[in-house]
């Protein structure tokens, strides 16, 4: 199993985390006043793989050192990224961003 953890910008952390520690960050930037709100997720493999989201959808996709940005085009599709992260499905996320 891969080391994995979750950060938000006001700062909270946790390591191994599962996919319910996402869905409470996502209700959570949801809810928030904060217009930059936005938390991430790292998968560490040899690599640190990383999906970050805004409160306006706005992914930051970084794998293997190379960043993408992607729009998604609802919660759903956020939670759906976040899902194939944390299974190591990295090949799956690209093919859907490009």
């Amino acid at each position: 199993m891969s080391e994995n953890y979750i950060q938000y910008a006001e700062g909270y952390n946790k390591d191994n985390i599962d996919f319910t520690d996402i869905e409470k960050a996502i209700i959570e930037i949801q809810e928030t006043n904060d217009e930059h709100g936005a938390f991430w997720v790292s998968v560490i493999t040899d690599d640190e793989n990383v999906i970050e989201t805004d409160k306006e959808l706005n992914l930051a996709i970084v794998f293997e050192g190379v960043q993408s940005n992607y729009k998604a085009k609802d919660w759903l599709e956020v939670k759906e990224f976040y899902k194939l992260l944390l299974a190591e499905n990295f090949d799956e996320i690209k093919q859907k961003i490009t």
